[in-house]
């Protein structure tokens, strides 16, 4: 197989996991954040509107952990663990970032060193 086919196909797999993960919110549209009030104004998948606060589940396995001026912080469970989701609401534009809690590394394991040291 060549280079091109090689780079072709990641990239067709990278879209389609993209597609994976955002397949959950990408009926709900966000319309308005009410920071004041905690609340924010959603239309669902079948096109009603509906209000939502912290606590609330929007789709399955994502809740409403808090909303701010401007932001809705969602958590979603994975199999992998908790992944932060931030959607952000800027005038008519949305934008949903998300974030994934890695493990932390250790720290890098060295064996000591045998022998006579090398002189330069």
């Amino acid at each position: 197989m060549n280079r091109t086919s090689i780079v072709s196909i990641l990239f067709a797999a990278s879209l389609f996991a993209t597609a994976a993960f955002a397949a959950p919110l990408d009926k709900i549209q966000f319309i308005k954040v009410s920071p004041q009030e905690s609340k924010a104004v959603i239309r669902t998948a079948d096109g009603k509107m509906q209000v939502i606060k912290a606590g609330d589940t929007v789709v399955e396995n994502i809740t409403v952990k808090e909303i701010v001026p401007g932001r809705i912080i969602l958590e979603e469970r994975t199999s992998n663990g908790l992944e932060t989701l931030i959607v952000r609401v800027d005038g008519g534009k949305t934008r949903i970032e998300r974030l994934r809690r890695q493990a932390d590394k250790g720290p890098m394991l060295v064996a000591p060193a045998s022998g006579t040291p090398v002189s330069k």
